[in-house]
């Protein structure tokens, strides 16, 4: 059954848009999306899970719903205009899908136009909370999506290779940011001089551009620095199995305030659990089912850092 959730009254505010990421695939991160959003439903808010791993879609597997009626693929070719057309109610109150499944083979690679549609309609969804279940790697669209939410979250697992193309992603998405600060024509033009023009002083960080940056031209300096101080993605290590991997989570935030300039902020470490895998298996969300398991309880303490930080920068 599809219903269109209509906005709540009194409440015009857009929704707080997360994105979930990974920097290679198998980290866990659309069975960490859907139990998130399960745990904000169940706090009372409004959510829309958004599958948006185009081209490799499952959410509504891990959701227990076999066959979506209605998928991303009519929103994409438009024989639907308006995504809350699409909203699939699941077995949680207040929580809908937006199905990936069945996607066309073009979709993996929306352009611009397409793109930007789909960002937009994101944004005037009647909810509290949306929530992103991006695709692996740091292709542009994925980097698009990571950088269109007020907070993206970055899974990571206590592995050698997960953790060196977290790295990878985040400086990425980071550098795809400041190309975007307006003027663009100057910005471009102020980089490409300090990279060209740095003698025998190495340009190590994103942090050592922008100071370079603001030596030859102040303003776009500044504007650089302004776009830089809006980028606060945060951390989540999954499948902690171990006393030292809890370190993980603090030693990549502390690495990336050296390399970027900016405080990434570990927000989980959950637990390697059992219950999870047989959640999977069932087809039903953890959050649904195992309230006492040790990672429904840290997906928890996650949902109260998500709500908070967006209804706080919302107004709310």
């Amino acid at each position: 059954m599809i219903r269109r959730a209509n906005p709540p009254p009194g409440v015009p505010n857009p929704p707080s848009i997360w994105a979930i990421g990974g920097g290679k695939g198998g980290v866990g991160k659309s069975a960490i999306a859907a139990n998130l959003a399960v745990a904000v439903a169940q706090s009372g808010r409004r959510v829309a899970l958004v599958d948006a791993d185009l081209g490799g879609a499952n959410l509504h597997t891990l959701l227990g719903i076999p066959n979506p009626p209605r998928t991303l693929s009519e929103f994409v070719s438009r024989r639907v205009e308006h995504l809350d057309e699409i909203m699939i109610e699941t077995r949680t109150e207040d929580l809908w899908l937006i199905s990936g499944a069945r996607a066309l083979v073009e979709m993996a690679n929306l352009n611009s136009a397409q793109k930007e549609r789909l960002l937009r309609h994101v944004r005037g969804l009647p909810v509290d909370h949306v929530i992103l279940d991006l695709g692996a790697g740091s292709s542009f669209n994925v980097l698009d999506f990571f950088l269109a939410a007020r907070h993206g979250m970055l899974v990571v697992i206590p592995e050698a290779t997960s953790i060196e193309n977290a790295y990878h992603f985040l400086k990425a998405a980071f550098f795809r940011k400041l190309r975007r600060t307006e003027p663009r024509d100057r910005v471009r033009a102020a980089v490409s001089q300090a990279m060209a023009d740095r003698g025998n002083r190495s340009i190590r960080s994103p942090r050592d551009l922008i100071l370079r940056v603001a030596e030859r031209d102040p303003e776009i300096g500044r504007a650089l620095a302004l776009e830089a101080d809006r980028f606060e993605p945060f951390l989540v290590v999954n499948r902690v199995s171990r006393s030292d991997q809890r370190q993980l989570g603090t030693d990549m935030s502390t690495a990336c305030k050296d390399y970027f300039g900016r405080n990434i902020r570990c927000v989980g470490q959950l637990e390697e659990d059992q219950l999870l895998a047989r959640s999977v298996r069932e087809r039903r969300p953890a959050s649904e089912h195992y309230h006492d398991s040790s990672f429904v309880m840290s997906i928890r303490r996650m949902a109260d850092i998500l709500v908070t930080a967006g209804e706080v920068s919302h107004g709310r």
